[in-house]
C-alpha cells in the first residue's frame, strides 16, 4: 500500500461524510512548515506555487516532510497546466488544488490532467510518486481513483458556470477563492455584500446538488466556524505566513499594551 495514495483516499472518504476537513496553505519555503502543520492535525495541506516562491523542488521537500504526518499534501499550480500538474503528481502530490477553473471544459481538462489514459492525458513517469520504481506498478494501478482533484472558484464566470463545473466526473470538491472572487464581482473584500453572498450561495447549492465537497478560503476564525456550521467541508483556514504574521502582531500588541 502506497501511503500517499491512502492519505488521498482517507481525505476523500472524510469529505464524503460531510465532516469539515481543515486545510492550511504553505507559502514559505521551509519543509518544517509541512511537518508542523501535519503534526498539528490539519487534514490537508496545499503547497502554493501560484503566489509564492515555491516550485517543484520545494514542493518535493514539503511532500517528503509531510509524509511523516497524517495530512494529505496537495500542489497548487500557477495555472491549469497539464505539464505542471503532471510534474506535481509525479513528485508524489496526493492531489491538485487548481486556480481559476471557470468553465465545465476547464474542469474536464483539470480532471484529464490528473488521470492516466484512457480517461485522462497524464504521461507516465511517477518518480517519487511510485517510490522511485519500487511501487510504480501499484501506483499506476490505483492513482486514477485515489488522487484528489479540487477546483478553485475565483471569477464571476465560474459562478455562472458552476453547475457544469461540479457535474464533471472526477472533480472531488470546490473551494472559493474569496479575494479574487470579490474582485471579479467588483466588491473587493466586501464579504458580507449581497452580491458576494449570493455567489457563495449559488456555488454551495450546486455542490450540494451534485454531491461534491464545498469549501472556501476562510478569512477569519469566525468565518471558518460559520462555514463549517453551514455544512462546508473543504475549508482552507489559513497559512504559514498569515499565522506567523497574526501571532507576531498579537504578541507584540499584548506586550506593548502593558
Amino acid at each position: 500500500m502506497i501511503r500517499e495514495l491512502e492519505k488521498a483516499r482517507q481525505l476523500k472518504a472524510k469529505l464524503r461524510t460531510g465532516a469539515p476537513c481543515f486545510g492550511a496553505q504553505i507559502a514559505l519555503g521551509d519543509p518544517a512548515v509541512a511537518e508542523i502543520f501535519g503534526r498539528a492535525g490539519f487534514d490537508w495541506l496545499v503547497v502554493d506555487t501560484e503566489h509564492s516562491a515555491n516550485n517543484a523542488v520545494t514542493l518535493r521537500a514539503m511532500l517528503q516532510a509531510g509524509a511523516h504526518t497524517e495530512a494529505a499534501v496537495l500542489g497548487r499550480p500557477v495555472r491549469l497546466d497539464a505539464d505542471e500538474i503532471r510534474r506535481f503528481l509525479d513528485l508524489g502530490a496526493q492531489g491538485i488544488l487548481c486556480p481559476f477553473v471557470n468553465t465545465g471544459e476547464e474542469a474536464r481538462r483539470l480532471v484529464e490532467a490528473c488521470r492516466y489514459p484512457p480517461v485522462g492525458i497524464r504521461g507516465y513517469g511517477p518518480r517519487r510518486a511510485g517510490v522511485y520504481g519500487f511501487d510504480a506498478d501499484e501506483y499506476f494501478q490505483h492513482a486514477n481513483e485515489a488522487l484528489v482533484c479540487f477546483a478553485i472558484i475565483e471569477a464571476e464566470s465560474a459562478v455562472r458556470n458552476i453547475d457544469e463545473i461540479v457535474s464533471e466526473d472526477g472533480i472531488d470538491g470546490i473551494t472559493i477563492g474569496p479575494m479574487d472572487l470579490s474582485i471579479s464581482l467588483n466588491v473587493f473584500k466586501q464579504f458580507e455584500h449581497p452580491t458576494y453572498l449570493a455567489a457563495v450561495d449559488r456555488v454551495r447549492s450546486a455542490c450540494h446538488k451534485a454531491g461534491k465537497a464545498m469549501g472556501t478560503g476562510c478569512y477569519s476564525l469566525e468565518h471558518a466556524r460559520r462555514c463549517a456550521k453551514a455544512g462546508d467541508s473543504l475549508l482552507l483556514v489559513g497559512g504559514d505566513d498569515i499565522f506567523l504574521a497574526n501571532e507576531s502582531r498579537r504578541w507584540l500588541e499584548a506586550l506593548r499594551a502593558n
